[in-house]
C-alpha cells in the first residue's frame, strides 16, 4: 500500500499497515479490534466513530480495594507531573481495581502516515511508561494468586 503523505482517514487497516511499519506485534480479536501486546499492558485500539481514536491501554495485573489508596496516589502523580497518558482506574462491583492509560487523538483531518506512526509509537511508549511505573511501585502481587 502507498504511504499517506497528505492526511487522510485512519481506519483498522491503515492501524494495522502502521504497526508493521513500526515492526510491533499486533492481533486483531473476534470483534475486529486491534491489540498491541506488551510484556505489562495490552494496548488496545479504539475508535470513536469518525470523530476519534484512542490509544488505551490495561495493566495485566488486579488489585483489590485494599490497595485502591496507593493506586489513586500513583494515578494523581502521574497525572499531575506527565502530559500522557491520561491514567485511570476503574473498579468491578466484585472489589477488582484495573489501572488504565489512555492517548486520544481527533480525526477530523486525518492523519499522514508519518503522523499516524509517530502518534502510535509514543503513546504506546507512554502507555508501556505508565505500566512499568505501576511495576516498580507495586513489586509483589496485589490480588494474591491468579491459579483457580
Amino acid at each position: 500500500m502507498p504511504t499517506a503523505v497528505m492526511p487522510a482517514p485512519v481506519d483498522v487497516a491503515r492501524v494495522l499497515d502502521s504497526l508493521s511499519r513500526l515492526g510491533l506485534r499486533s492481533f486483531v480479536d473476534d470483534e475486529g479490534d486491534v491489540g498491541i501486546p506488551w510484556r505489562s499492558v495490552t494496548v488496545h485500539v479504539i475508535f470513536q466513530d469518525t470523530r476519534a481514536f484512542q490509544l488505551r491501554g490495561l495493566w495485566h495485573r488486579i488489585a483489590d480495594t485494599e490497595h485502591l489508596a496507593a493506586l489513586r496516589q500513583l494515578v494523581e502523580d502521574w497525572n499531575a507531573t506527565r502530559i500522557g497518558p491520561k491514567a485511570y482506574l476503574t473498579l468491578s462491583d466484585a472489589g477488582v481495581v484495573r489501572l488504565h492509560g489512555e492517548v486520544t487523538y481527533p480525526l477530523a483531518a486525518g492523519m499522514t502516515d508519518d503522523q499516524l506512526d509517530s502518534f502510535v509509537f509514543t503513546s504506546c511508549r507512554l502507555i508501556v511508561a505508565l505500566m512499568r511505573e505501576a511495576e516498580e511501585t507495586f513489586p509483589d502481587p496485589l490480588r494474591g494468586s491468579l491459579e483457580p
